[in-house]
């Protein structure tokens, strides 16, 4: 019964937690309904329709699938864990075993992608050849940027000025100008 001691302690400590969150969100939370505030959330976009539409089975069958391959991860680890310690004749078993294990879900994979069970677009546009369509494939115009008529750059003059540094801590400590500028303004820009 001792053992149990922690368990009822956390139980208790996480109800009293909970409920100290729900009663005091109540208290002292804004309560200031609107339409907008009390209409539905769900995924950012305004409810539509009734809330008993029918989900086609392949969300289903996505689910189950999940839940298979989920399985076989959970086999494969405890599997892995106590692989290394075996006789070398029980790893040759484990390993034969795994490999048959894993050879059924592989068929299994390969099964449902040949059913297109995890393509999840099924309009039209997706199982036709529209990706081949001249319009889709045709090259797309250059992108213009807007200055492409200004005439070309001349930037050799720029480039010669700047022999010395213009900013930093060391152009500072060892005396040095901001190339471009006049003394005065140099020593202004400097201090």
């Amino acid at each position: 019964m001792g053992a149990y001691i922690p368990l009822l302690v956390m139980i208790i400590v996480s109800a009293v937690i909970a409920g100290g969150m729900v009663t005091g969100s109540s208290f002292l939370g804004p309560k200031k309904p609107s339409g907008y505030k009390s209409s539905s959330y769900e995924c950012g976009m305004s409810p539509v329709g009734t809330a008993r539409e029918r989900f086609p089975i392949k969300f289903y069958l996505i689910a189950m699938l999940f839940i298979v391959f989920d399985i076989e991860t959970i086999f494969l680890y405890p599997w892995a864990v106590t692989y290394s310690a075996l006789p070398y004749a029980l790893k040759v078993f484990e390993f034969g075993e795994m490999a048959i294990f894993v050879a059924i879900l592989f068929v299994g994979y390969f099964y449902i992608i040949g059913k297109g069970a995890l393509d999840w677009d099924e309009s039209e546009a997706a199982v036709s050849n529209d990706r081949h369509d001249p319009v889709v494939t045709a090259p797309r115009p250059p992108l213009r940027c807007g200055n492409e008529d200004s005439g070309p750059v001349d930037i050799s003059h720029a480039l010669a000025a700047r022999t010395l540094p213009s900013y930093g801590a060391s152009s500072q400590e060892q005396g040095r100008q901001p190339a471009g500028l006049e003394p005065e303004v140099a020593a202004v820009v400097s201090h």
